[in-house]
């Protein structure tokens, strides 16, 4: 699906894929536990369902391990201004090292203007990482941050020691979806984030699930199930926009 040239959006999305995210889904299909419209598998041992866990609960527990990702965490900015002019003084040496400083006239309008895209760029940086402080208040961010996915798991400790052994059984088995990265290597999911049909942040992960299944987890998350099968890149393209553009209206998803 293609953008026209007048569909400029302010928008920046990322896609890549998480083996600690595949551990949720791999856990539907191992318990058999169904979580709309994760709903299309069959079979499953019940374990976990027979210990209580449901699809609230489940999507409580994808929450924690969708925020334990989110970048946005990572973008805090103490001081914009020092940041600015560190910046600057960066690419000035990149120039110098790289011999093009005497292609580009370094003059006080370049600086100012130099100064002003990095200020502009800080602050709108230091804006979503308050941003998702917001989104996350009253959670334990650092905790979370260190966590993995059993440990994110809220209540009952039977369930997480359940969770600890099917994750160290997991361990031997997360390179399986080793198909996704490649998925990711191809050029048309590139041009996506080159032209994001949103004017918000969104991060799309592809998650290894064998039924075609697209959500939007809030605040900025899109999960995009890809069974292990010949991939046809347009469609997956088509449905990564759609999901994006979907989550441009509340609809009360998790």
């Amino acid at each position: 699906m293609a953008m026209s040239s007048n569909d400029i959006t302010t928008g920046h999305i990322r896609i890549g894929s998480s083996s600690l995210i595949d551990f949720a889904f791999w856990i539907l299909l191992q318990d058999g536990l169904h979580a709309p419209p994760f709903d299309k598998h069959s079979g499953g041992n019940r374990i976990l369902q027979h210990q209580g866990v449901n699809a609230p609960l489940w999507y409580d527990w994808l929450s924690l391990i969708l925020i334990r990702h989110d970048n946005r965490l990572e973008w805090h900015v103490p001081n914009i201004h020092e940041a600015t002019e560190e910046n600057v003084k960066s690419f000035q040496n990149v120039l110098e090292l790289n011999n093009q400083i005497h292609n580009v006239i370094c003059n006080e309008e370049w600086l100012s203007e130099q100064q002003q895209y990095y200020l502009e760029q800080l602050t709108q940086q230091e804006k979503s990482y308050q941003e998702a402080l917001f989104d996350y208040s009253g959670l334990d961010i650092n905790l979370i941050k260190k966590s993995i996915p059993p440990q994110l798991w809220r209540g009952n400790k039977a369930i997480q020691e359940i969770l600890t052994r099917l994750w160290n059984e997991y361990d031997t088995l997360k390179y399986s979806n080793q198909f996704l990265n490649d998925i990711l290597l191809k050029p048309s999911l590139g041009q996506v984030q080159l032209n994001p049909p949103t004017n918000n942040y969104r991060e799309i992960y592809l998650v290894d699930y064998p039924y075609e299944v697209e959500i939007f987890v809030q605040p900025i998350f899109c999960i995009v199930s890809v069974p292990n099968l010949p991939i046809n890149q347009s469609q997956l393209e088509s449905r990564v926009f759609q999901i994006i553009q979907t989550s441009e209206v509340p609809t009360g998803n998790y």
